[in-house]
């Protein structure tokens, strides 16, 4: 029944990222809102089946591969619906959920191994909060570093007086800095918590928070480099390029603590 509703979730993801990329061919808008609603109809069926896993391991779904990438697709993509609800940006949708699907996909493919990395009786309700809102904090940071782009992209093309055709569906800078914010806001929100969540984690475990393990440093210095950006618009009254620097440096870094320590580095972290 699981593997069914992975199917079923894959498929809905793919059938949007179809209408999705027929959007980027033609710039109608009837593709974004097919996209968009192929992404809830995905989004209902992702919530199916990690709920129906979660109630028939009694486990949250977090001890496995596909598990995780499942979890971080359902992040990204509730995480997407907040942001077009906050403000209508066509290209927002279309943007990532090619992404979605490829996390989606590749989750089914990892459920059909079934290869469990660790024991889920580890996976405390602390833990799982710590997890799941990390993973919240990374997917806000995912659409605000995209919706960076858009901004610099934007603000280059107006100040070069070189608009390209596509480039008018885009939204105006006010649009695309006010959604950078509201992302990066909720993100270093999520993020935050959750550290603090996995900081009372590392003392039970390990009687002590190793700090300087790449993994833990650099998930704090993602916070500064985020609080940087808060201060450097409010405190300082800095906008434009300047400050969408520091949003995609601390993506990249958060980007790298995610997934990169454990390719490149050693770390006591779990994931």
């Amino acid at each position: 029944m699981i593997n069914i509703l992975y199917v079923l979730t894959t498929f809905f993801y793919g059938v949007g990222s179809w209408f999705s990329f027929r959007y980027y061919k033609t710039l109608e808008s009837f593709y974004e809102k097919k996209a968009f609603q192929w992404l809830l109809i995905g989004f209902l069926a992702q919530t199916i089946t990690l709920a129906s896993q979660w109630g028939a391991t009694r486990f949250a779904p977090l001890d496995r591969i596909d598990g995780i990438l499942m979890i971080l697709s359902f992040t990204l993509t509730g995480t997407l619906i907040f942001g077009r609800i906050k403000a209508s940006v066509p290209i927002l949708v279309s943007l990532f959920l090619p992404l979605i699907f490829l996390l989606s996909l590749l989750g089914f493919l990892e459920n059909i191994k079934s290869i469990p990395f660790m024991d889920a009786s580890l996976m405390t309700r602390g833990m799982i909060l710590h997890i799941l809102l990390t993973f919240f904090g990374f997917s806000n940071f995912t659409v605000g570093f995209g919706v960076g782009v858009a901004f610099w992209i934007q603000e280059g093309q107006l100040k070069q007086h070189q608009i390209k055709s596509w480039s008018y569906r885009l939204p105006a800078l006010e649009v695309l800095d006010n959604l950078t914010v509201f992302h990066v806001g909720f993100g270093f929100l999520f993020w935050a918590v959750g550290l603090v969540l996995g900081t009372m984690q590392a003392f039970q475990v390990w009687n002590r928070l190793p700090l300087l393990d790449p993994k833990i440093l650099g998930s704090f210095l993602v916070l500064v480099i985020y609080a940087l950006f808060f201060v450097f618009r409010w405190a300082l009254g800095m906008r434009g390029k300047k400050t969408m620097t520091l949003v995609m440096v601390g993506y990249f870094l958060a980007l790298f603590t995610f997934l990169g320590v454990r390719f490149f580095l050693t770390t006591q972290h779990v994931y």
